[in-house]
């Protein structure tokens, strides 16, 4: 017993060995904690969100509620003002500074949660350039093929980089048709419009990228780390979250230090982000970076809002 107790020891250290000192093993690591299927950091932002929201965005009722407060938390947290990152989401999350695609792919791995089916959408000036990104969502998860404009329209638009969402003026949830047929009500979605033409990008052709995953679909590592991130301690998790940063051998010390604050930042702890922030000094090569986040931060421009306080900007 007391040789069986040895080998396993030794060869427990030999693998803590080998994880420590070789670059590969770091990086698989690094690269599993944050990996698309597991998602975990994706399901614990949505988690810390739920937890600050007063209604539960998990239940069918509050579908549209939940989708309109993602979709603004992806408008406040993410905006396109340094280099563009293109990796996975928790990457692109962590790193903050990403283009209408990356600010939509966050909104429907975000969206998974609630168990709604959103697709990519590339639109199109009529040249054909596709000169911007956006999500579009199936509310009742009905639609299975997403090819024909007609059943595109049917579906509602969100624009997470713009902050614009389906809501008519008499706060009515709208989809893409009604928005075509009432386009005095969205003259303020300036992004949809081209060639001289008011909300054209929706009425020209639509290329669907790719679409996130209902629960039905969830793989096995998905579905345990959806139980993960609901019984898992939050600190713990922070802790794991901060570890992938650590050991992967790819990024550099003034970039950890940069994504530590970011971690902190996008689940929401506004103390410990600041902090974090705060001690990213004029030597770092991203304290513009974690100067803008600071600021946004003491400004109230990058915190969770309310739904009602979402709402409440717009017109009677």
């Amino acid at each position: 017993m007391k040789k069986i107790t040895y080998v396993t020891s030794i060869f427990c250290a030999v693998l803590l060995f080998s994880i420590l000192m070789f670059d590969y093993p770091k990086k698989f690591i690094s690269r599993l904690i944050f990996s698309h299927d597991l998602s975990l950091l994706t399901h614990s932002v949505f988690y810390n969100i739920n937890n600050k929201i007063d209604f539960d965005m998990t239940k069918k009722e509050s579908q549209k509620k939940s989708l309109i407060v993602l979709n603004n938390y992806v408008y406040d947290f993410f905006k396109p003002v340094f280099n563009n990152l293109d990796d996975g989401v928790s990457w692109k999350m962590l790193h903050g500074s990403i283009w209408c695609d990356g600010v939509a792919d966050i909104f429907l791995r975000l969206a998974e949660n609630t168990n709604t089916r959103v697709v990519m959408i590339f639109l199109h000036k009529n040249d054909g350039v596709s000169p911007h990104t956006l999500s579009f969502v199936d509310l009742d998860n009905s639609i299975n093929i997403f090819k024909g404009d007609s059943e595109l329209r049917k579906m509602y638009l969100f624009d997470p980089q713009n902050n614009y969402f389906p809501i008519n003026k008499k706060l009515q949830f709208v989809n893409i048709n009604y928005m075509l047929e009432h386009k005095v009500e969205f003259l303020s979605y300036k992004r949809l419009d081209s060639d001289n033409v008011k909300l054209n990008l929706l009425q020209n052709k639509k290329t669907v990228f790719i679409k996130n995953r209902i629960y039905d679909e969830y793989s096995i590592g998905s579905k345990l780390s959806s139980i993960i991130v609901k019984v898992v301690p939050q600190d713990f998790l922070k802790f794991l979250y901060k570890f992938g940063i650590f050991i992967n051998p790819e990024l550099e010390d003034d970039y950890k230090k940069f994504l530590y604050a970011r971690l902190e930042h996008i689940l929401l702890n506004y103390d410990d982000a600041i902090v974090n922030y705060s001690k990213i000094t004029d030597k770092n090569s991203y304290y513009a970076n974690a100067q803008y986040w600071y600021k946004r931060i003491k400004s109230s421009q990058s915190v969770l809002k309310k739904y009602e306080d979402i709402l409440s900007p717009l017109p009677n």
